[in-house]
This record gives structure tokens, sequence and C-alpha cells, in this order.
């Protein structure tokens, strides 16, 4: 039998395919800082890329540019300069790669809220919010924010929760809820006027 000779581009596409050994996406926290926005864990597309919320198909980064929350169009290339611009930060839940937050449990999810709770008490942040509405459910299950985005009855290490849909290419119907919720966000934050406010 003739052996399978394994080349080095074979290698290389099959460590391209393996989500597991890319490098995670490092924390974009600092003491102080306004605003942290949660994800489940890292998708596939943004590890590779090195920017949060990096595919494509999102649209969380034109919902962030017209929430108030910011005062310019941004992209994920502008991730790593938000903590020190505007004091908005980054990070997840759970710091595996995946090829989607499907992959991600629910054990697992519990299993990493000590370190994620600690990462957020280091920023101190005045507001947290869950890019997504079942990290949180998870995190918190008397309370379930399914259904009922914006402000939530909890504090995370001391900071406000707020919960916003997902902005996935799959979750493109509550693309209005989204920027709904970033807008009050921006609102409470006191970077923009309320809805009806004397000019």
């Amino acid at each position: 039998m003739t052996p399978t000779r394994t080349t080095r581009s074979s290698r290389v596409s099959a460590a391209a395919e393996a989500p597991g050994r890319l490098r995670t996406l490092p924390d974009l926290l600092r003491p102080g800082l306004e605003l942290v926005f949660v994800g489940i864990n890292p998708c596939e597309r943004s590890a590779r890329l090195g920017h949060y919320y990096g595919h494509p198909g999102n649209a969380f980064w034109p919902a962030l540019s017209s929430s108030g929350l910011v005062r310019e169009d941004v992209g994920p290339g502008d991730d790593r300069r938000l903590p020190a611009d505007y004091g908005i930060g980054f990070t997840d839940v759970v710091k595996r790669v995946q090829t989607d937050s499907t992959r991600v449990s629910d054990a697992e999810l519990r299993a990493s809220a000590p370190a994620f709770r600690r990462r957020i008490a280091y920023a101190s942040p005045r507001a947290v919010c869950f890019t997504t509405t079942r990290a949180f459910d998870v995190l918190h299950p008397r309370v379930r924010a399914s259904g009922t985005w914006g402000r939530q009855p909890v504090q995370v290490a001391g900071a406000e929760a707020w919960v916003m849909p997902s902005t996935s290419g799959r979750a493109a119907g509550y693309r209005a809820d989204a920027q709904r919720v970033l807008r009050e966000l921006a609102v409470a934050l006191g970077r923009r006027e309320p809805a009806g406010a004397a000019s």
C-alpha cells in the first residue's frame, strides 16, 4: 500500500478548518469604562480577522454607528481604539473560538461565568450590554430577558445589565430592535437626547 502523503498545503488547510486552533479575541477592557459589549464567544470569522463582530453579515457596527454611543461611522477595525476613544469595551462570556455560538453549551456558559464577572469587575463599567439574549438568560435564569430587550432588573459586577437581540445575519428580522436598544442605551449614558426632547 502506498502511504498517503501529507503535504504542507493540506496541513495548513486542515488547521484553517479547525476553529479550536484559532487564537481567541483579546478582551478589550480597561478600568473605568462606561460600557462593555458582551457576546457568547468569538465566532470563527471574527477570530480570523482579529476583530469583534467581524462577519460581513453582522449588523452590529452599523447599529452602533447610528446609536449616538459614538460620533462617527465605525467598523470591526476600530474595535481596539474604542475603549480609549469612547469608553466602550468588548469581551465574551466564553473565550473559546467556535464556528458559531450554537456550539457553545449552556454548561460551558455557566462554567465561564466567574471569570467573565471578574473581567467586568476589572473594567468597572456603568453598563454591560449582552449582544445576544441567550448569554444573559443562561447566566440569569430567574430573570430571563427573552422578548424583553433593553435594561434588565439585575446588575453584573455592579454594572447595569442591558440585553439586545443578536445582530448576526440569521437574526436580520430583529435589527430594528437592536438599533432601538442601542439608542436607549445612549440616552441612559447621556450620549443622546431622549426622543422628543426639546432642542
